[in-house]
């Protein structure tokens, strides 16, 4: 998530200043003016979700000197403030002037009707809520951002830069589906602005996920043959 912020804020454009260097078309003293630099430090960053990678997002926002806030559930307030960061009781009240949203909320209970607590939780009211030309970071799960609210924000400039990290898969015919799909043609028309992961910043930590399947059968089996739960 870091990676994605980083990549765009503060918006230098290293690739162009490198290739401008090396074709001997730059004088810092001529120059310079026509790239200004603004600082992360003061930036709003707001964070949703107060759960492990939540709050290690929010203390590495902290650390480069950005002003976070955190929506979550009530009973957060507490560890929430003490860490230093700003409580918001609403999505919105986060989002409210931020330059960064993260999302961390996870897809929350599901219905009768199998619609999730929390899909489309970032929809039209929190983008607008974001300073413009904002960046919007959700390596959580694709169905928490509204996709058409996030691409008519995008399409607008108030959001500027985009992060999706969800899951995709492709039938027996060759077709995408999954909570990615809906994102690939608005990132497509956006030329580079809406940058698309398949899933796999979830996997910074390789063996450890292979140690949890690893012992989640250990545990199946040891319910089955010993009749001791371990994990309910």
């Amino acid at each position: 998530a870091m990676k994605a912020v980083l990549s765009v804020l503060p918006d230098l454009p290293v690739d162009t200043l490198h290739d401008l260097v090396l074709a001997g078309r730059f004088d810092t003293r001529r120059d310079l003016v026509r790239y200004p630099t603004e600082k992360l430090e003061g930036m709003g960053f707001a964070v949703l979700g107060f759960g492990n990678i939540g709050a290690e997002v929010a203390r590495l926002a902290q650390a480069f000197g950005m002003r976070v806030g955190v929506y979550a559930r009530p009973r957060h307030r507490e560890r929430i403030e003490a860490a230093g960061f700003r409580y918001a009781e609403t999505p919105e009240a986060a989002a409210q002037g931020a330059r960064v949203l993260s999302v961390h909320v996870g897809l929350g209970p599901v219905d009768a009707a199998g619609r999730a607590a929390n899909a489309g939780l970032v929809g039209e009211a929190v983008l607008a809520a974001l300073a413009p030309s904002a960046v919007v970071v959700n390596y959580d799960r694709g169905e928490v951002v509204d996709v058409p609210a996030l691409f008519a924000a995008m399409q607008s400039g108030q959001v500027r830069h985009g992060f999706i990290d969800a899951d995709l898969f492709l039938d027996a015919e060759g077709q995408p589906f999954g909570s990615l799909a809906p994102y690939l043609e608005p990132a497509r028309q956006l030329q580079g602005r809406l940058r698309l992961l398949p899933h796999v910043a979830a996997d910074t930590d390789h063996p450890s996920r292979v140690e949890g399947a690893i012992r989640a059968v250990d545990q199946i089996l040891d319910a089955i043959t010993n009749r001791r739960v371990r994990n309910l």
